[in-house]
């Protein structure tokens, strides 16, 4: 039952960092929009539940990995795995304080309504907070100011600030150097399978459908033309011989 605890366990730290490791991408991808044609009050609104629900991941998961990686009795095999998510969840952060930086640096620039640049971004951004905010709802803070304002801008700054502590609390109640973690995988491990998977499914779809060649009319259609060059070159060469 133990190992079975333990197994669970383990399995919801690695969907937590998946689940950050996706709402740090969207967020990324809303954050490029900013002081661009494609930016408004609602991309600031989508920015904003987006990280949000960022925090929300991002306080989980190190409550869950700092309690387990604390645990001396936590060793080998397993030990190892859950470094490797540490330094995942990490780097998750690190970008995800970086993003939200810029973000504070372009919307004190670039207010709604203001002059805009066109970065040849067009589009709408709903289906990319859609993905943000399909991963799992840990929590969610209410009161949250107006999208655009003086108060949003605060907001972020301050969401800023609590990620930068979290993360030098991290450094300090758990050392787990980056360069000490071995990858599970050799690099590039996953762009070969996913490689490979497209081919086989491209083949077996191919082979699904059948090819265009091997149809009967095509077949009979193919044979009568060669039979007909055959007499052609035939009927050639007796002209060369009796001539």
């Amino acid at each position: 039952m133990a190992g079975a605890s333990s197994a669970e366990t383990d399995a919801q730290c690695a969907a937590l960092v998946q689940s950050l490791n996706k709402v740090t991408a969207c967020h990324h991808h809303l954050a490029v929009s900013l002081g661009g044609s494609a930016d408004c009050a609602r991309l600031r609104e989508e920015l904003r539940l987006t990280r949000e629900r960022a925090h929300g991941i991002a306080a989980s998961t190190r409550a869950a990995l700092t309690r387990l990686l604390r645990d001396k009795e936590v060793t080998g095999e397993r030990r190892a795995e859950l470094e490797r998510l540490w330094v995942s969840f990490s780097c998750c952060l690190e970008l995800l304080e970086g993003d939200m930086r810029r973000a504070l640096e372009i919307s004190s620039q670039f207010p709604v309504g203001g002059a805009r640049v066109r970065t040849g971004v067009s589009g709408t951004t709903a289906a990319v907070a859609s993905r943000a905010l399909s991963a799992k709802n840990v929590r969610s803070r209410d009161g949250a100011a107006d999208e655009g304002g003086p108060e949003d801008a605060q907001a972020l700054e301050k969401d800023v600030q609590e990620l930068g502590t979290m993360l030098n609390e991290m450094e300090n109640k758990v050392n787990v150097p980056r360069w000490s973690v071995v990858a599970a995988h050799e690099p590039g491990a996953e762009l070969h399978s996913t490689a490979s998977g497209s081919s086989v499914a491209m083949l077996t779809e191919e082979g699904a459908r059948g090819d265009p060649c091997c149809y009967p009319g095509r077949r009979l259609v193919a044979a009568f033309c060669g039979g007909a060059l055959l007499l052609a070159l035939v009927l050639a060469a007796a002209v060369v011989i009796f001539s």
